[in-house]
């Protein structure tokens, strides 16, 4: 080869390795610069991995479901991490996918790669074995990508083979009125129909032909369709990609119109302020009045006010009719809205009006309510609740460090003075503010919220609704914040129990909450700190979880609503979850008064004769028997409400050696606690017929020989424990100290699922079994089997999320664990 042929050879390599380089500088740079690369794809009409796991994820959940599931999957690079990983947990949970995640969901999605999915899918709902029918397409050429088109054409054959009853994505027309910005992080799409999370949105409007999309990739969903009419497939209250826009004329019900004047609107709307163009000037003024408008082309065409109005006292109110005196039943429009047009105008998401009042005009249109006025302030009777340290471990604090998020106000006796929004205080003990005594905390508007910088929480530093007030104790600052009950329970329901839980479950907890909160309230526990109720687990958990529209809208949707007995508001005790008995508040208080209301109960799912017949559960009926609940919870034969519930059944070994090092201090601290509680064994007196306990202070009794149950009542709970050591034998009384004692500190806890759970410091229930590990006669070991979490008295927080999930509503729920109980309400 001549030197002239090897250098242009050489040439030709150099260029060709130069490109290479280019080429892969320039993926780099464009991985680098963006991360959710999907508009890309829709350009080249393919479909990311991560895309088909986000669409195929809302088959099974929706956005609270799905961000409440474990996160499991594993990345083989962590740089394969991205906006998709929920969605792939999500599939992954749904069998679709491997744990272990080996190619990146950035990567494009092949036929085959797609079929395995599917086929995946089908096993696991057998209802979609004919799927692939008619598709336009096959799978033949399994390495090849697949198309974006044909996925989304699959996609939609797989939505319409779904069951009415599992269908989660549905077709909705969406007119848009802006962008929901309350929280920073995530915002909404605010619609005629709600409110939208559109975070991971796609708009697939031309699924068939390549998209424009350089013209989307810089625009917000929100802009881009502002005023528009949409059609999209949405999943609860997210978007889950967008069809098409809507040309034909758009009608906004029941508007609440602040004012019309020439061509400008101002309407109020899901709440938000909307200002729309008139395509003709009006022929006259209007303002705070209700109308439907019907906008074209994004200009308004037309006004229908609704001047009629109604008022009267609400006799009753149904999720399609309300009652009122002198009127009778009137049914409501479907597109029925509430306006609360006093203080700050706001739109109420509830559709229970307040039943017993006249504080609500009523707007109708054809002989049906179009929309509710709340003309007044709900009459709520006032809550005050002592507000701890993080980790609820003390009532007093030695600071208070606080801020808002509008002008507040600290005021005392004699003065008071104004901060703006975002100013942090510093209130110190014996600091100047408090020389004149008790101060309060509030916001200028009473609408804003003040936030504790000093306290720390599940969610970081918390805000409060209401007043705050401070006030110097011997013994440390004492904080109480004052709210109207039912906007304490906005913060307790979230705290108490998962609001993905669903809205039939939250109105459970609510009424619970509700009459739990009132009795305490009218009790006045707390009356030496000022207080009624604290926000730890020693009353409800208040606000360790913030307050979201769910919860807001159970307490709204129960509004008032407690359980009664008698025609006296019950205590409403609740816990986490079952062993598949609940048990009898006698047994676990150490007052031993029997409340009629608070009975044990075998939760088998169904009550009927012949159901119970199945795995004997008739046997099951007295679990205070020792061989009777060692076979019921050994065996796990019988389907009760809590069975598909990880704490259900749990067991756990603790080694001797661990416990006779921390046992004396366990005793000791839960005698100081209350000492007729631990009890120390006597000689026998004289004519009595068995040993004598008598409280004694707990110094050390020695190495552990034996540790057995001394007494087990209703539903298996053990109220009596004996443990026997070598120099003292201890009887140690309720559930909760037997917890205390036996807690797992440093032992692993395996639950029904077979997961982990470490350093509890309190035993999950005392619903368990002991088995003993002895060697050469000396104990080595015990493995407690047991089963729930929690006191087990009155209502199963997951057993009412079972029931609700087989269609039991709300009200029959609390009947079914407050045993004689109706609905009442407390402020007639």
């Amino acid at each position: 080869m001549s030197i002239k042929k090897k250098l242009i050879l050489i040439g030709v390599c150099i260029v060709i390795v130069i490109s290479i380089f280019a080429i892969n500088v320039v993926r780099q740079i464009k991985s680098d610069k963006v991360d959710d690369d999907r508009e890309e794809f829709v350009q080249e009409n393919i479909i990311s991995k991560g895309e088909s796991y986000r669409l195929l994820s809302y088959l099974k959940y929706n956005k609270n479901s799905r961000e409440a599931l474990p996160f499991d999957i594993i990345y083989q690079d962590e740089n394969m991490s991205g906006w998709y990983d929920s969605y792939v947990n999500a599939v992954w949970n749904m069998g679709l996918v491997d744990k272990n995640i080996r190619i990146s969901p950035k990567e494009a999605l092949s036929y085959g790669e797609c079929k395995v999915i599917i086929d995946k899918l089908i096993i696991e709902e057998p209802w979609l074995q004919t799927v692939y029918d008619n598709l336009s397409y096959d799978f033949i050429n399994a390495s090849e990508i697949i198309k974006l088109s044909e996925f989304l054409e699959l996609y939609e054959a797989i939505l319409t083979k779904v069951p009415e009853e599992k269908q989660l994505v549905k077709e909705e027309s969406l007119f848009v009125l802006g962008s929901d910005e309350s929280d920073k992080d995530i915002k909404r799409m605010v619609t005629d129909q709600g409110r939208y999370y559109y975070n991971h949105t796609m708009t697939y409007e031309k699924p068939f032909e390549q998209l424009e999309m350089a013209v989307i990739s810089n625009r917000d969903l929100v802009d881009l369709y502002m005023d528009k009419g949409i059609d999209a497939k949405v999943c609860g209250n997210e978007i889950v990609y967008i069809t098409a826009i809507s040309t034909d004329k758009i009608v906004l019900k029941n508007v609440w119109l602040v004012e019309g004047k020439g061509k400008t609107v101002n309407a109020f709307i899901n709440g938000l302020d909307k200002e729309f163009e008139g395509q003709f000037p009006l022929s006259k003024e209007v303002n705070k009045v209700i109308a439907d408008i019907s906008i074209e082309n994004q200009k308004i065409v037309q006004i229908s006010v609704k001047p009629d109005i109604i008022h009267g006292k609400v006799l009753q109110s149904g999720d399609d009719f309300i009652e009122i005196d002198g009127y009778g039943k009137i049914p409501l429009e479907a597109d029925y809205r509430i306006y609360k047009v006093y203080g700050k105008l706001s739109s109420e998401t509830t559709n229970s009006i307040l039943v017993g009042y006249e504080t609500t005009d009523f707007v109708v249109s054809a002989g049906k309510i179009s929309a509710a006025l709340i003309t007044e302030s709900i009459k709520a009777a006032n809550i005050r609740v002592l507000l701890k340290t993080t980790s609820f471990t003390s009532n007093y604090h030695e600071e208070i460090v606080l801020t808002s998020n509008e002008e507040f106000v600290i005021s005392s006796q004699e003065s008071q003075k104004a901060y703006p929004a975002g100013e942090k205080v510093t209130i110190p003990r014996g600091g100047e503010l408090l020389k004149e005594g008790r101060i309060k905390v509030y916001t200028s508007s009473k609408e804003g919220r003040i936030q504790l910088l000093s306290i720390k929480r599940s969610e970081g530093n918390p805000l409060y609704r209401g007043t705050l007030e401070i006030v110097d104790n011997p013994d440390g600052l004492l904080i109480v914040n004052e709210l109207p009950l039912e906007e304490y329970l906005y913060a307790v329901i979230p705290s108490e129990m998962p609001t993905y839980y669903g809205m039939e479950s939250l109105k459970v907890q609510a009424v619970c909450a509700r009459s739990y909160a009132y009795r305490h309230l009218m009790a006045n526990s707390l009356n030496k700190y000022g207080a009624h109720v604290d926000d730890s687990v020693s009353y409800q958990v208040y606000n360790n979880i913030s307050e979201n529209e769910d919860s807001v809208l159970a307490v709204k949707d129960t509004y008032g609503q407690v359980i009664k007995y008698d025609g006296e508001v019950i205590t409403a005790y609740y816990f986490s979850t079952s062993c598949g008995h609940t048990t009898t508040a006698e047994y676990v208080w150490a007052n031993g008064e029997p409340i009629p209301y608070l009975k044990g109960r075998l939760m088998a799912v169904k009550d009927s004769d012949e159901v119970l017949s199945q795995g004997n559960a008739s046997d099951y009926r007295d679990l205070s028997n020792e061989d009777t609940f060692r076979k019921f919870i050994s065996e796990d034969t019988l389907t009760t409400y809590d069975s598909e519930f990880n704490w259900y059944r749990w067991t756990t070994k603790i080694n001797m050696n661990t416990l006779n090092g921390t046992i004396d201090e366990l005793l000791a601290s839960r005698y100081r606690a209350n000492s007729n509680l631990i009890l120390t064994m006597v000689s026998s007196k004289e004519g009595a017929s068995e040993a004598v306990f008598e409280s004694i202070p707990v110094d050390s009794i020695g190495d552990i020989v034996d540790i057995s149950v001394k007494k087990r009542e209703a539903g298996g709970i053990i109220t009596d424990l004996l443990i026997t050591g070598s120099k003292k034998t201890i009887l140690v009384k309720t559930e909760y100290n037997i917890r205390s004692i036996l807690a797992p500190l440093s032992n692993t806890l395996i639950r029904k699922d077979l997961s982990e759970v470490n350093n509890l410091k309190l035993l999950p229930s005392a619903f368990f079994v002991i088995d003993k590990t002895v060697d050469n006669g000396k104990l080595k070991s015990i493995t407690l089997t047991g089963g729930g979490y929690g006191h087990g008295v009155g209502m199963s927080q997951n057993g009412v999320k079972a029931m609700t999930d087989k269609g039991i509503k709300y009200k029959e729920i609390l009947n079914y664990f407050y045993d004689g109980t109706d609905i009442g309400f407390i402020y007639e």
